[in-house]
């Protein structure tokens, strides 16, 4: 027999609310009166009790969803008994048993969800500590989140593309006592008993990538060839029915990326795949849905719109004094330091010294607060083939020139091998957008939340411009400075530019604190 867990009356306004968070899952044994699920309302949090003693049978609502008042939620079975089998129908015996959950970690200020991009590993697998379990995407960055245990993977409680908060459990992992796989591919030929060949393949070990968690040629090439593929190598291979020939003429580095794949060449590819990518260029149209990713940046865009009053102002900087610096010190600057002198040091070390000075556009608005940062924390948009990524430069007024262009240089290299984190991009006080290296003129670009200030910076151009009232030719640079209105005023705004402008336009005066 089973009891149907109904979602109470909640008020008398209220007619709907939010599953917060299963204490329980599917399967689990169940006291009476035992706290099972919250609910939450925009009022308060409800927990909701099991009705009778048993196994909560079937949760028919995940976490993040809206049900309805005197909605089924769930069932509990008070005849049945919780049972604990492997996937292999093998009972573990004299070994206790632990589920560990899998849990969406804290991945920012700003971000509430994420959405599961796709289940690198199957229920019933066998994992190990380290390995990645499941990719997460965010509208900045995809993350892979690694088990922490090693077992089998119990259960998976969200589906790919299903939108889930920050802290739900997404998965549940069965422990066991089995040994994590030795590095060396000959140690992963299972033994058959007695003095039999060695020639059995635990099918267990090879990455599946293939529909339904199948295993497909590449991952046989993956296994053998001891080469790895990265998550967004492997999703450009399915989504372009690519056989690869030879993974390891692909890559010397042991792991091969998108972009390794995009600049290969065709020799390594089967013909049935060169025939499709000529097919890619035929003139008839292409629909493709919008993404999951793509969908949640235009979300959370629209929210940055909504609920920041946006403003822009703008401003003209004559670039020569930094020009004429850079050409000065260029050799010597990267004879010393390893890196060139760039544009961007210059504005980042400005831009820290005015923060100081107009501390409102450092700050946030949280609830109804304002919250003044006492760091300095910038973050340079890097563009890649996924979107446009911001890590963040920790503590930029501490750094030097030379640390601020070595910080830029190794971000745009780890965003062209798809390796930025979430913890490269939070808790940025501040944004430079530098949309002059694509040949912008002008620009508004839209607040990082909560960030209350972005920095626009655009192509420069030789323009004629009025100097003690002569006609020259300088190049120009156009400047923007979006920000939220709630708590920057115009005079700040526009102070913040010309300030910036002073300290471009007179370089030497940042380089010696003048």
């Amino acid at each position: 027999m089973s009891d149907k867990i109904i979602v109470p009356a909640l008020g008398e306004s209220i007619t709907e609310a939010v599953i917060a968070k299963w204490l329980k899952h599917e399967g689990d044994y169940v006291e009476k009166d035992e706290v099972i699920v919250e609910l939450e309302t925009d009022k308060v949090t409800q927990e909701i009790y099991a009705p009778q003693t048993g196994v909560l049978s079937k949760i028919f609502f995940s976490e993040g969803k809206e049900v309805k008042v005197g909605e089924i939620i769930a069932k509990v079975d008070h005849d049945k008994k919780s049972k604990q089998t492997d996937k292999n129908n093998n009972t573990l015996k004299n070994k206790q048993v632990e589920l560990v959950d899998i849990k969406v970690p804290s991945l920012g200020e700003s971000i509430s969800e994420v959405i599961i991009g796709k289940w690198i590993k199957s229920v019933g697998e066998q994992i190990y500590k380290g390995e990645p379990l499941v990719e997460i995407e965010t509208d900045k960055v995809t993350q892979e989140l690694y088990a922490e245990n090693n077992g089998l993977l119990n259960k998976i409680i969200f589906n790919e593309q299903d939108e889930v908060k920050i802290g739900a459990v997404i998965g549940t992992i069965e422990v066991n006592n089995i040994e994590k796989k030795l590095d060396n591919k000959t140690n992963e030929i299972s033994e058959k008993e007695g003095n039999e060949k060695n020639d059995v393949l635990d099918p267990s070990i090879i990455n599946r990538s293939g529909a339904g968690g199948k295993i497909n040629v590449n991952d046989l090439k993956e296994f053998i060839t001891g080469v790895s593929l990265s998550p967004s190598a492997r999703k450009y291979i399915n989504e372009n029915q690519l056989e690869i020939d030879s993974l390891s003429n692909i890559s010397e580095g042991g792991r091969v990326t998108k972009s390794d794949l995009m600049n290969m060449n065709y020799d390594n590819i089967s013909s049935n795949t060169k025939s499709n990518i000529t097919d890619n260029n035929s003139l008839t149209d292409q629909i493709k849905p919008l993404s999951k990713l793509r969908q949640s940046i235009a979300t959370r865009l629209k929210q940055a719109q909504n609920t920041a009053a946006m403003l822009t102002t703008f401003n003209e900087i004559d670039m020569q004094g930094v020009i004429n610096l850079r050409k000065k010190y260029k050799e010597s600057f990267l004879k010393k330091h390893g890196v060139k002198l760039g544009f961007m040091s210059f504005f980042t070390k400005a831009s820290v010294a005015v923060l100081k000075q107009i501390p409102e556009v450092n700050a946030e608005i949280r609830k109804n607060n304002v919250v003044y940062k006492n760091r300095y924390d910038i973050g340079v948009a890097v563009g890649t083939d996924k979107g446009l990524f911001v890590p963040v430069i920790r503590s930029a007024d501490k750094m030097t020139f030379a640390e601020i262009e070595s910080s830029i240089l190794e971000y745009g290299q780890l965003a062209k091998e798809n390796k930025i984190t979430l913890d490269h991009m939070k808790d940025g006080t501040f944004t430079i957008s530098n949309g002059g290296v694509y040949g912008s003129m002008l620009s508004t670009p839209i607040l990082n939340p909560p960030q209350s200030g972005i920095l626009g910076l655009h192509n420069i151009v030789k323009r004629p411009v009025v100097i003690d009232d002569q006609i020259t030719i300088r190049p120009i640079m156009y400047v923007a400075l979006t920000y939220d209105h709630r708590i920057i005023d115009g005079k700040q705004a526009v102070t913040f530019l010309v300030k910036l402008k002073q300290i471009i336009e007179n370089p030497e005066e940042m380089i010696f604190d003048l």
